[in-house]
């Protein structure tokens, strides 16, 4: 009962936190600091193929746009997905003030400047502080 309550309240806060990135909710004696985060998608894009030293050269530079993005705490969860039939190639967590900010990071993206990438961003509220385990 406690995870629908926690959707409801999340839901309505969001509500309210539109033109914030941060609040408070407290649900019986926890008291959550929410954050807007940014979620990106990433999908198989519609670029050409390439040849296996185009590609690892571009993984590579993939790879090493994504971790400055990361020693700099602007990506703050990241991962690719197993095959799958939906054209899921991977998922970002951002932590910037706007889509735009964020757009632009992406735009950089080697994979995505070829057409090899394309990415769906949309906001995402988590709890500050939440691991996996």
């Amino acid at each position: 009962m406690r995870i629908p309550l926690l959707l409801l309240i999340l839901l309505a806060g969001a509500r309210y936190a539109n033109a914030q990135r941060t609040f408070d909710v407290t649900i019986a004696d926890s008291t959550y600091h929410m954050k807007q985060y940014w979620f990106v998608l990433y999908t198989k894009g519609d670029g050409p193929a390439l040849d296996s030293l185009t590609a690892a050269t571009l993984q590579a530079e993939h790879l090493a746009h994504q971790d400055q993005q990361g020693k700099r705490g602007l990506i703050v969860m990241a991962g690719p997905y197993g095959k799958n039939e939906a054209g899921w190639r991977g998922l970002l967590l951002y932590d910037c003030e706007t889509r735009e900010e964020v757009e632009g990071y992406l735009l950089q993206d080697p994979f995505v400047k070829v057409g090899r990438l394309k990415y769906t961003i949309a906001p995402w509220w988590g709890a500050v502080g939440t691991k996996l385990p």
